[in-house]
């Protein structure tokens, strides 16, 4: 019998918090539509600070967007047939697809749909009414993601590092010792997955770290290796021969712990062409690796006072 494993993430607990913190905020100003609040703090509650930031300036965006289209068009059409709001609602996504809030675009419609079917008071003080509770779900979000454990992927870079690194002998068994050609589209997507990761951790502001540029310089770095290690081991799976490895460099990869199997045969005598080309490629694979696991291992503090911008920045 199989149980599903129930995770968690720091991310929905802060989600939760948003929305609480939003609702009874709402009550404490006396909203009379609180859902407004909590929409916005869910929109708000992006991953990273950053992205929450540019969130609640595309929601806020949006909000004045729906309202203004929303009270315009209360004051032109006294009364509301569904014609009338479907073309208001073909206004709004243009405006917001000009505007680019194409995520935000949603609840600008819900904030227009609502001001053309209010009749309990005046357009003017329903649409400030919901640019209000919208602002207090927005700018909850956002003070929880800046302070309570802003997202940081200093370490989910390295573990990706680590795993790219630890899935490489069993690419290099089916290569080198079993003469096979693997499919590499793992390790490609593994290195596309670390381009996504690095570009976050680039844009962070917080939590703020006063060597960021030096550390993303270094994390850059590291990508590099991880990318000339897939590059060197995709030519080795683009010849026409498989060749065969000498014993030498079969030895520096089993000090290395990029493989697990022998090889039937070495190469150390007569070789051809396509066991030298195989060689030069696996020795250049070795020494990425090696450079890899030394930078990934090392504490920022250390790598960053060997990289040239940092002795340009200190000079």
């Amino acid at each position: 019998m199989y149980r599903t494993k129930l995770h968690i993430g720091f991310r929905t607990f802060k989600t939760a918090l948003a929305v609480t913190l939003a609702l009874l905020t709402a009550h404490f100003m006396n909203s009379n539509m609180p859902i407004f609040s909590a929409i916005g703090a869910i929109s708000a509650m992006s991953r990273a600070p950053g992205d929450s930031l540019t969130a609640c300036k595309n929601q806020l965006i949006a909000t004045v967007c729906g309202c203004a289209i929303g009270y315009l068009f209360a004051i032109i059409f006294p009364i509301m047939s569904s014609f009338i709001i479907g073309i208001g609602i073909i206004i709004v996504i243009i405006i917001g697809n000009k505007l680019k809030i194409y995520i935000s675009i949603p609840l600008s419609c819900i904030v227009f749909v609502g001001i053309c079917f209010y009749d309990a008071g005046t357009p003017l003080s329903y649409a400030l009414s919901r640019f209000f509770d919208t602002s207090i779900g927005l700018v909850v979000a956002l003070l929880i993601n800046l302070f309570i454990k802003p997202y940081n992927n200093r370490r989910r870079i390295s573990n990706m590092l680590i795993h790219f690194v630890q899935v490489l002998p069993e690419y290099i068994d089916e290569r080198v010792i079993n003469l096979h050609y693997p499919d590499l589209t793992r390790l490609e997507h593994s290195l596309k997955m670390l381009d996504v990761e690095i570009d976050l951790f680039e844009k962070q502001k917080f939590p703020i770290n006063p060597i960021r540029h030096e550390v993303s310089v270094y994390l850059r770095g590291c990508k590099q290796l991880a990318q000339r290690i897939y590059d060197e081991l995709k030519a080795i799976c683009l010849m026409d021969s498989t060749g065969s490895i000498s014993k030498e460099y079969y030895e520096l990869m089993k000090i290395n712990h990029l493989c697990t199997k022998e090889p039937k045969n070495f190469c150390d005598e007569n070789k051809t062409e396509s066991d030298i080309v195989l060689c030069y490629h696996v020795k250049n694979i070795i020494d990425a690796y090696n450079y890899l696991q030394t930078m990934n291992q090392a504490p920022d503090e250390e790598i960053i006072e060997d990289l040239p911008v940092y002795h340009q920045k200190n000079k």
